[in-house]
């Protein structure tokens, strides 16, 4: 069933600038108001029934399914079976007739499966979504909710649910992301909710999927160790444009472009990041990065709400496109998961779909 959305606010760009030493001030996660409630009486939920070790099955038992019966809310469950079955299920359900496209799972999971709805016909995506978190970091509904949800805690499943009953819609923004897959040859498209990194970042990352025995630790252990790597690390020369302005670099350490304020559960490495404003905000070191000592003092800083924003080795820009081109492949990291290699072409497709949020989600 197609929801009707307007909104009359204006968008304010935070012009602000950064203090050396200080955590910009939270910000809200919208500079757009709520649509008027609707109604929600039936829903696709599509969910991994696997993952998180069964955490997804057992909170859509026991919290998500008894929560909508008593609302009044009709469901049709779709678990996934594969990789990629999210982006699938999202492209071809039937949703004619629906009130809600729920998806269950951690944010590679809702970047997975807002892919497959944006490739849905013109016209046939007019059917909200609604994210239920239940990864790792959940960062994006941790704004899209306005609560901590880290770690697919039942609280934050619960505030989902609430703000998909309490059928209040924003449209919000995405990223289409062009880029080379990871076979080394395909041409990928997929579309960002998150973030999407390239330099250390991934790189640690790919290191802390080999170490999935020492659970949630395998990252912050990762991040020390590659860290410690940091004076024999290779250079990571590379072309950065930001709405057309190109940027030669001899080295970069960390790029970071986010749609929302936060990248894993402690990083608020994008404070004056905003859902619904047609920008993302790009964050990359300016410099090479040899120092092992000064890398942990910028790690700490972004886990102090922010602070590295205002360290001269960090440039911080909002803009609608970027592309990133490299003499080598690099690795490329979206929403939390490796997807591919450079060369990367973004663009920010301002108002890309319909999502039940809170009415008014607290500042982040």
């Amino acid at each position: 069933m197609a929801t009707e959305i307007t909104s009359t606010s204006t968008v304010v760009v935070d012009d602000e600038p950064f203090i050396k030493g200080r955590a910009p001030p939270l910000a809200s996660p919208f500079v757009t108001e709520a649509a008027p409630a609707s109604t929600v009486k039936s829903a696709v939920l599509i969910f991994n029934p696997v993952g998180g070790t069964k955490k997804t099955q057992k909170l859509k038992d026991a919290v998500v399914l008894p929560m909508l019966k008593e609302a009044g809310v009709a469901v049709t469950c779709m678990p996934t079976q594969r990789a990629g079955h999210a982006e699938e299920l999202a492209k071809t359900a039937d949703l004619s007739a629906v009130d809600a496209l729920i998806i269950m799972g951690g944010d590679g999971t809702l970047g997975e499966a807002v892919t497959g709805y944006m490739q849905r016909a013109q016209g046939a995506a007019a059917c909200p979504l609604g994210f239920v978190p239940t990864g790792t970091g959940n960062t994006y509904c941790r704004e899209a909710l306005g609560v901590t949800v880290a770690g697919g805690k039942e609280s934050g499943v619960r505030a989902a649910i609430s703000a998909i009953i309490g059928g209040r819609v924003r449209m919000v923004d995405a990223a289409k992301l062009d880029f080379t897959g990871k076979d080394g040859s395909s041409q990928v498209t997929r579309y960002m909710i998150n973030t999407v990194m390239a330099g250390f970042g991934p790189d640690a990352n790919s290191v802390a999927e080999g170490r999935r025995w020492l659970g949630k630790a395998r990252y912050d252990i990762s991040i020390i160790t590659e860290l410690l790597k940091l004076p024999c690390r290779k250079p990571f020369p590379c072309t950065l444009t930001l709405d057309g302005k190109a940027m030669e670099m001899d080295d970069l350490f960390l790029l970071s472009i986010m749609n929302n304020k936060f990248t894993g559960t402690h990083h608020r490495i994008a404070p004056k990041a905003v859902l619904d404003d047609g920008l993302v905000d790009a964050i990359f070191t300016n410099k090479p990065l040899r120092s092992v000592g000064k890398a942990m003092k910028l790690d700490a800083a972004i886990k102090g709400g922010g602070k590295h924003c205002s360290d001269p080795l960090v440039s911080y820009e909002r803009v609608k496109s970027a592309q990133l081109q490299t003499p080598q492949a690099a690795r490329l990291m979206v929403d939390g998961d490796q997807v591919g290699f450079t060369p990367l072409n973004l663009t920010v497709v301002q108002g890309a779909f319909p999502l039940y949020t809170a009415e008014s989600p607290g500042r982040t």
